[in-house]
């Protein structure tokens, strides 16, 4: 097919690591498989059959459009295809000069190379120049700590432009490194109990999350312990310090859901978590945030809280019925997913009633239950990540993309029945179409409300696009 990324090899990312000495190495906190065939006999070319689905995206509803398309995800662009291509090439030789001079006047560790260093490791970045950029960019960091102190944060922007460097390339493991070394120094800074620290709870949360999606890491049961504790953290100090009416609050408690689903759905991992190499570390960190959670994380309680959570926070606002009826919904599909029934039914009632005094009482219902939707509902909230960086696959060179039209019918309690193929883009991907089918066969819908209790739905057509 047409749309592929191209993706650096491990024996080029190994050959690039070998190159440098890395001047700040901390130890971290802590694929989906693809199938090759053998290579041909005769001397022919090796040719790779993928015969795995690295990642599936949300279903999404096929309108009575005949020419219904998914817009196309965006590929990377080559950056010498960029028109400001020669001008960044310019300004690199510029900087290059530039930092020559200031090694002369100032010496090789001059606080002033720092500025220097950064924007020639951004345009480095910007020309697809990702070891190059790491390079200049681990460099400034260096000179940093040298004028600045160890647990400076001015290093900060630092690493997070290395850390994007190393998701281009695809090095998870040196992602996970600076990932925890960026809170590392952010912790330091700031203290376990300052409100700054806030960000940085969350986005090691949502990298720890991610990292389980793409099973990186020596135990998986300590990435969702992570996630989980990360993210109580992000939501208790906002919380705190801002109140319940912050924003941040129910991002953060979207997350604790979001981890306890994961949880849920791999229960056998969380023996891991009894060995003393992984239990140690989760000890770690538990220690270094100011409330003290259990290392062990858990499902449908952990969600169930942090749902009901939003569900109060939403009650608590005028003016927006359909968000409270949403959160109301999203209550009774965790009920639904744990084979909860009748707390299931009670609170989509509850979430039918929420907008019955709206002026457009019928437009919301229409709009909220009356079509099935996938559950739980931030499930997907990754996905545009996910897309974006679909270079996760250890020896894998090239992903491709396509897509799979499913019919069938979901019963009043969210089950799929009666699945069936009404369309496919590539005939020759049916190992793949097999894997979705079973996947959507397992997965859970929200039903149809109909005048507030749960209704049968026959016919329903969803489009599936996957990668492999």
């Amino acid at each position: 097919m047409q749309h592929c990324f191209r993706i650096m090899k491990r024996n080029e990312r190994n050959e690039f690591r070998s190159r440098k000495a890395s001047a700040i190495i901390m130890t971290a906190f802590f694929l989906l498989g693809a199938a090759a065939a053998p290579a041909q006999e005769g001397g022919e070319q090796e040719t790779a059959t993928r015969y795995s689905v690295l990642y599936l995206e949300p279903a999404v509803p096929v309108p009575e459009e005949i020419d219904f398309e998914l817009p196309p995800p965006e590929i990377p662009q080559n950056p010498a295809l960029d028109p400001e291509f020669q001008e960044r090439m310019q300004n690199i030789q510029r900087f290059n000069e530039a930092i020559a001079d200031s090694e002369i006047l100032a010496g090789a560790w001059g606080n002033s190379l720092v500025e220097q260093l950064n924007s020639l490791g951004s345009l480095q970045q910007q020309q697809g120049d990702h070891p190059g950029a790491i390079e200049t960019h681990e460099r400034a960091i260096h000179v940093q700590r040298i004028n600045s102190g160890l647990h400076t944060i001015e290093q900060a922007p630092l690493v997070e432009q290395m850390i994007d460097s190393y998701i281009a390339m695809g090095d998870w493991t040196q992602v996970d490194v600076y990932q925890s070394y960026l809170f590392y120094i952010q912790q330091k800074f700031y203290g376990n109990n300052d409100p700054r620290l806030i960000p940085a709870l969350g986005d090691l949360a949502n990298w720890h999350a991610r990292a389980f999606t793409m099973r990186q890491g020596e135990s998986l049961a300590m990435r969702l312990s992570s996630a989980q504790m990360l993210f109580k953290a992000a939501a208790r100090m906002v919380e705190v310090h801002f109140g319940p009416d912050d924003d941040r609050y129910v991002e953060y408690l979207r997350g604790v859901a979001r981890s306890a689903h994961l949880v849920a759905l791999n229960q056998d991992l969380l023996r891991e978590l009894a060995r003393a190499q992984f239990r140690a570390p989760q000890e770690t960190l538990r220690d270094m945030l100011y409330w003290r959670f259990p290392i062990v994380p858990t499902g449908f309680r952990a969600g169930e809280d942090a749902l009901l959570a939003i569900k109060e926070y939403y009650m608590d606002r005028e003016g927006e019925a359909e968000q409270l009826a949403e959160a109301t919904a999203q209550v009774a599909d965790w009920y639904l997913l744990f084979n909860r029934r009748t707390a299931a039914r009670d609170m989509y009632l509850e979430a039918w009633e929420a907008v019955a005094e709206e002026e457009n009482a019928d437009e919301l219902r229409l709009r909220l239950f009356g079509q099935v939707r996938e559950i739980p509902v931030f499930a997907s909230d990754d996905n545009e990540w996910m897309i974006e960086n679909m270079r996760f696959m250890e020896d894998i060179e090239e992903v491709d993309y396509d897509y799979i039209d499913l019919q069938f019918d979901v019963t009043q309690w969210g089950e799929v029945r009666n699945i069936e193929t009404v369309g496919a883009r590539s005939p020759e991907t049916e190992s793949q179409q097999s894997r979705i089918r079973r996947n959507v066969r397992d997965s859970m819908f929200r039903p149809m409300l109909v005048d507030g209790e749960n209704a049968r739905s026959n016919g329903n057509l969803f489009r599936y696009r996957y990668w492999y």
